[in-house]
């Protein structure tokens, strides 16, 4: 029992001894804050850092979208107006196409007209040519006995002729009439027009001696107005 009450003094005695050992001074206490306060320099500035990156990239971005959304805008009217330009250009086009197609005859029936009366049998009479768009439209009467044979024989002028488009003439109607004469039969032809180039024009109307039409087609070849 003894042994023990002195044993737990001298435990103390060496705790006291201990923590007066350990104590800090002011100089340390001075140093520590230094390096608190240096540390936290450190660490605040490396968040700011970050903050003023964060910042500037953000700006940046904004920036870049807003740019992004006046290229856009400006894309969009340069689109529509190339639109409305390549609309009018198709337009003129056209417009010259057809005064052009007009000119040189293809479409009028005046060189189709030409070409068949050269070669047309006697008992055929034409008595229409119409032209649609790209559709002729021919009308006319063959007399009997020989009519059928007649309108096979033009049908076939029109086969080898430069202004119609292959395989596309047909007998769309035919019909019986008489007069004091005796009996025809009326007859209607449909074809397609053909799109012969210039140079095919002008052969073809050199042959048939067209050196009106001719001289159109030359004309407007040099002005590149058709190929």
């Amino acid at each position: 029992m003894i042994s023990k009450m002195y044993y737990q003094p001298d435990l103390l005695k060496r705790r006291r001894e201990a923590s007066n050992s350990k104590k800090v001074t002011f100089s340390q206490i001075k140093q520590l804050r230094k390096k608190g306060f240096f540390y936290g320099l450190i660490i605040s500035l490396i968040g700011v850092t970050i903050c003023a990156w964060t910042g500037y990239q953000t700006f940046s971005r904004i920036k870049y979208k807003n740019k992004l959304l006046i290229e856009a805008n400006e894309y969009e009217l340069l689109k529509t107006k190339y639109n409305s330009l390549l609309t009018n250009l198709k337009l003129i086009y056209k417009v010259n196409n057809q005064i052009a197609q007009g000119i040189i005859g293809t479409k009028s029936g005046s060189a189709l007209l030409l070409e068949l009366t050269k070669q047309l049998p006697v008992n055929v009479q034409l008595i229409s040519i119409k032209s649609k768009g790209k559709d002729l439209i021919l009308q006319g009467k063959a007399n009997q006995p020989s009519a059928l044979s007649s309108i096979e024989s033009v049908k076939l002028k029109l086969y080898e002729s430069f202004l119609i488009k292959d395989k596309s003439v047909f007998l769309s109607r035919a019909w019986e009439s008489k007069n004091k004469e005796g009996k025809y039969l009326n007859f209607t032809l449909k074809s397609i027009f053909n799109n012969p180039s210039s140079d095919e024009l002008l052969d073809n109307y050199k042959s048939l001696g067209s050196f009106g039409l001719y001289k159109r087609v030359t004309l407007l070849k040099e002005e590149g107005l058709i190929k």
